[in-house]
């Protein structure tokens, strides 16, 4: 893909170093092409080999890497930061944005597995992926981290099945308030996104799938209808940005009216 020479909104991010985890598609890939076009270089990080080489060539060409990982994985996510670290010299922007969960089911039925499946995926993820960011930006004195939650880091699941899910997503904005305030003197600012409905390939999926869910899935966004990736992208690099240089601890909320 040819170089983006299109004017840049944030040109403090030209030549900085910006991680995405979970960046091989939807919101991640959407982020990713937002930092590109800032002029940032950019490390994707996921599991999937064929939808990050798919990813990659989106991207204006030189400007991203893809490093296999699985951010539920402490050793994983170890050599991924020491990694760029040792690649680049530093990280200035992370998003942490890469998240699995098992099956859901009601809190009285649910198996213990799924719950543990679930927790590790999105909740443990962010912890560990801070875990050794925080010390990477450390050394340089500077870096903004960003977490992925949800509005249903705001209230219940809306749906049968979604406990678990609320529950990580509830505490990825619990452990992103504190660690922002345990480094706010440290020139790393924590904060953290929560989207509403966004039109990401498995929402896609099942409201193509199911029109009572596409109905209900509409029905709670009061502006009638699902963010694209590209508006929540828009949100995470504004977190990033000098912009938003008094951002801490809070979450941004991109979510259509939902929770209004």
């Amino acid at each position: 893909m040819p170089t983006d020479t299109s004017p840049k909104r944030y040109p403090e991010m030209q030549g900085k170093v910006a991680l995405i985890t979970g960046g091989s598609s939807g919101i991640g890939l959407a982020t990713a092409q937002a930092f590109a076009r800032e002029g940032a270089t950019l490390v994707i990080a996921s599991r999937n080999q064929k939808r990050a080489k798919q990813a990659l060539a989106s991207l204006p060409d030189g400007s991203a890497s893809w490093v296999e990982c699985d951010v539920a994985d402490g050793k994983s996510v170890e050599r991924l930061i020491s990694g760029i670290v040792k690649q680049h010299g530093r990280i200035d922007y992370a998003f942490n944005n890469g998240g699995s969960g098992g099956r859901g089911a009601p809190v009285g039925t649910l198996g213990e597995d799924a719950w543990r499946k679930t927790i590790d995926g999105y909740l443990t993820s962010a912890f560990l992926c801070m875990r050794y960011q925080i010390p990477a930006m450390q050394k340089d004195g500077r870096g903004v981290i960003v977490n992925n939650s949800s509005v249903d880091g705001l209230r219940g699941y809306p749906f049968p099945g979604g406990a678990a899910y609320a529950a990580a997503k509830h505490g990825v904005i619990g452990l992103t308030k504190s660690a922002a305030l345990e480094y706010a003197r440290e020139g790393i600012r924590i904060t953290a996104i929560c989207p509403g409905w966004v039109g990401t390939p498995p929402v896609e999926s099942s409201m193509k799938k199911s029109a009572d869910i596409a109905t209900a899935i509409i029905a709670q966004t009061p502006i009638g209808r699902v963010a694209t990736p590209q508006e929540i992208a828009e949100g995470v690099l504004w977190l990033c940005s000098d912009a938003s240089s008094f951002m801490l601890g809070s979450p941004l909320v991109l979510d259509g009216g939902y929770m209004s």
